[in-house]
């Protein structure tokens, strides 16, 4: 799948639409993606610093694509999800890169690092799974 035809879906579903997200890249195994900074997604206005959860749901829509990028009739579930918020994601485009590490017929496990200026400096990771039937 290309990244091209991924984007066209991610604009059809009103939530991605809203994150205001692009995918970057994109393989078997892999899922990149860039977040651009808008208004509604502040958390603390006097900072305005990104919403955590704001930062967990574009974690999960990578990990999402990354696992089922071409937009399945049965979408991908997420059952768990676990999310390490490691410093505050400023005002400024967010970056994700989920990395599948386990899929399987019935489950699939993502790992998920999300940053902004520097890779190394983490504005959070997390680890989520999915059903996939």
């Amino acid at each position: 799948m290309d990244v091209q035809t991924v984007n066209a879906n991610v604009s059809r579903v009103p939530f991605f639409r809203f994150l205001n997200f692009e995918v970057r890249s994109l393989d078997s195994l892999h899922a990149e993606a860039e977040m651009t900074f808008d208004d509604p997604h502040i958390g603390n206005p006097i900072m305005e610093y990104y919403h955590g959860g704001i930062i967990a749901s574009f974690m999960e829509a990578t990990a999402a694509i990354a696992v089922q990028p071409d937009f399945a009739d049965v979408p991908a579930k997420p059952i768990n999800l676990t999310v390490d918020y490691l410093r505050p994601g400023v005002k400024g485009p967010l970056f994700a890169r989920a990395n599948v590490t386990r899929k399987g017929k019935r489950m699939a496990s993502v790992s998920v690092l999300s940053w902004q200026t520097d890779r190394e400096k983490a504005v959070a990771e997390g680890l989520y799974h999915f059903l996939l039937v």
